[in-house]
């Protein structure tokens, strides 16, 4: 018959059904595995009760015992990049040259002096760490190459740039620094360096695919339950903005094409003999102009991608990794239920062959086995949930701040990039603003419409971009900024027979022989 009190399943505090005593009178003395189960369950539940009675930071330091003590350190410095090899080799597994300092005990030795990798083996690395460490957000590996192509000093800085600020990020983060694979990562030999240490692949394949597909179990930590969807959320826009991007900088590359093309067929109507000289003359220097305009804008497309788009190309791979490890952290979140569920069903189990008069003592000691096991799985998982949750508030703030800071970087660069070439063209485009004055004798073009403006000489007409400022904000500007200004590297295109431009030569932001890659070779 059935009982009319319910169950309740705090009854028996050791969690163990076999060391009460039987309710037929007679006392029973439970066995010392029993008592020894049922002290260990106390101590648990009573470190569980107090654990949740403290604060969160106080929490996540106990769970978290490599960020009490910051006395290992790890310093990184690049130092070079080689690209060797054929085209492919130089541009996807190109050879960077670092320099390590550290006290970390896992090292032969304090100092490492020009060691050499692979990008191969970086990924190899970062594969390792990524699988290795659930508890963090393992930064991810910078590209190997930029936009402004393999061959361009600009490609060569940037990507060293990148690297440094990976190395940076790395170092940082005490679980990473006791990995024992940042030493045999480092002192091996080049080019021969694979994971030394066992990884225990999270959940992948088929069965990684279908269980995203399912709802998230309930999360009891409302930051990290926010903080997946806002991961998610800048990844889909990070990659919206990349292909607007690309397709804008595809038409400024056509656009670029037809300014080349109309400053060619103004060249072409210079050489119509029945033309005056002079407007022969004019013809010839205002489709120059032109045409270093259109030159202008493919170098502006190319830079638009190398700057911006390359940054928000790490921001994607970045938020995929840190979003895949939240699933993961959602995975282990359904191992736990699983193993509670377990649990319950040992203890039901257990109370059943309890209620039986004649039970097998062998029968008894596989539950106690069984009920065991399954609650020193259901604590390990509870533990291991908890210290991966404790880090991960924590590391939630480091990245947000990296990435905040990343993408500000990104946006001042393009920024600079666009008015410094914005500012060249206007340059060229004034310099012909004379010619164009004073190739119409009764003044027409010289007011370009303007009734109410008289001819000006071409005496009275000033640059707007000049070392004393520009005019357009009233800002005044330091003579570091003059060649850039005054002088461009498109200026040799302009000059016309017989008026060679003899100022000497100045040192551009951008060299000649890198906006001659940057127009030949950057393809969409």
């Amino acid at each position: 018959m059935a009982s009319a009190v319910p169950y309740d399943p705090y009854e028996d505090i050791d969690n163990n059904p076999f060391s009460e005593p039987q309710e037929t009178g007679v006392d029973v003395q439970a066995s010392p595995v029993e008592e020894q189960e049922s002290n260990e369950e106390e101590s648990t539940t009573k470190a569980t009760n107090e654990d949740a009675q403290k604060p969160a930071e106080e929490t996540g330091i106990e769970l978290l015992p490599e960020r009490k003590s910051k006395k290992h350190q790890l310093v990184v410095k690049v130092t070079g990049l080689e690209r060797i090899g054929t085209f492919t080799n130089k541009k996807e597994n190109p050879t960077l040259k670092f320099d390590i300092s550290t006290n970390l005990p896992t090292f032969r030795k304090p100092q490492h002096r020009n060691i050499k990798k692979t990008m191969t083996e970086f990924q190899n690395l970062f594969t390792f760490l990524n699988g290795s460490i659930p508890e963090t957000f393992v930064p991810a590996l910078p590209l190997s190459s930029t936009n402004y192509g393999i061959s361009n000093s600009e490609d060569y800085h940037k990507t060293i740039k990148n690297f440094q600020d990976w190395f940076d990020r790395i170092t940082a983060d005490p679980l990473i620094l006791r990995s024992e694979e940042l030493a045999f990562f480092a002192e091996s030999d080049f080019n021969t360096y694979t994971p030394v240490g066992k990884l225990k692949s999270p959940v992948s394949g088929l069965k990684r695919k279908t269980l995203k597909q399912l709802a998230p179990p309930f999360d009891e930590c409302l930051e990290l339950a926010e903080f997946r969807p806002l991961v998610k959320s800048i990844h889909h826009l990070s990659q919206d903005i990349q292909t607007k991007l690309l397709k804008l900088c595809k038409l400024r590359k056509a656009l670029s094409q037809d300014e080349s093309a109309i400053g060619q067929s103004f060249k072409d109507l210079s050489q119509d003999s029945s033309q005056p000289k002079s407007h022969s003359k004019f013809y010839t220097k205002f489709g120059k102009t032109l045409t270093a305009v259109g030159d202008i804008d493919s170098v502006m497309a190319t830079l638009d991608i190398a700057t911006l788009y390359d940054g928000l190309d790490w921001i994607t791979h970045e938020t995929y990794m840190v979003k895949e490890s939240l699933t993961n952290r959602h995975f282990l979140m359904r191992d736990l239920l699983q193993a509670q569920q377990t649990t319950k069903a040992r203890q039901e189990q257990a109370r059943k062959l309890r209620a039986k008069r004649d039970v097998s003592p062998l029968k008894v000691d596989e539950a106690i086995r069984a009920l065991k096991l399954a609650t020193t799985t259901e604590h390990e998982v509870t533990l291991k949930l908890r210290r991966i949750t404790a880090n991960m508030l924590l590391q939630k703030k480091d990245w947000l701040e990296w990435y905040d800071r990343f993408l500000m970087d990104s946006i001042k660069d393009y920024t600079l990039r666009k008015i410094e070439y914005e500012r060249k063209k206007l340059t060229l485009l004034e310099r012909i603003r004379s010619d164009v004055r004073a190739i119409d004798e009764s003044g027409g073009l010289s007011r370009l419409g303007r009734g109410a403006v008289g001819r000006e000489g071409s005496s009275a007409i000033r640059p707007s971009q000049s070392a004393q400022g520009d005019s357009w904000t009233s800002d005044r500007r330091s003579r570091v900024f003059e060649p850039s200004v005054l002088k461009t590297e498109f200026d040799a295109s302009l000059e016309v027979e017989g008026e060679a431009d003899a100022a000497g030569e100045d040192q551009y932001t951008l060299d000649a022989r890198s906006a001659a890659h940057l127009l030949g070779t950057s393809s969409f």
